[in-house]
């Protein structure tokens, strides 16, 4: 991967949270990873029977099943500049382990997983 820099006029970003990245460049390697559970509740009240654990949802505990050879893929690039120009990234918001990158990335292994819980009031 050849080495380039990276010019950008206008960055502006509202929120960045959880393990998130800006990166302005090229990067090497890059390994973002996520484990959430996400529960929306009717009605506001939340007791110790809603506290959810990892180990208890199979989807946490099983291996990636990662791409041992990546496919053969014929690229030609035509770079009109040695530099990365950009004027203007306007991003609401990154969250949970993602990557905002303005740049390359030579390798990529991500891997996020999320148990979701919809609970539902019964109607009387």
């Amino acid at each position: 991967m050849k080495k380039r820099l990276a010019n950008v006029d206008r960055f502006r970003l509202n929120s960045l949270a959880f393990s998130s990245i800006i990166n302005i460049g090229d990067t090497a390697i890059a390994t973002p990873t996520n484990r959430a559970i996400a529960m929306q509740k009717e009605g506001a009240l939340f007791n110790s029977k809603d506290d959810l654990q990892f180990d208890d949802y199979r989807i946490f505990k099983l291996q990636p099943k990662w791409i041992n050879e990546p496919s053969s893929v014929n690229l030609q690039n035509y770079h009109h500049n040695r530099d990365i120009n950009v004027q203007n990234v306007s991003v609401i918001a990154a969250s949970q382990s993602s990557i905002v990158q303005i740049g390359s990335i030579g390798k990529i292994d991500a891997d996020a997983r999320i148990k979701h819980f919809r609970w539902i009031q019964e109607e009387e």
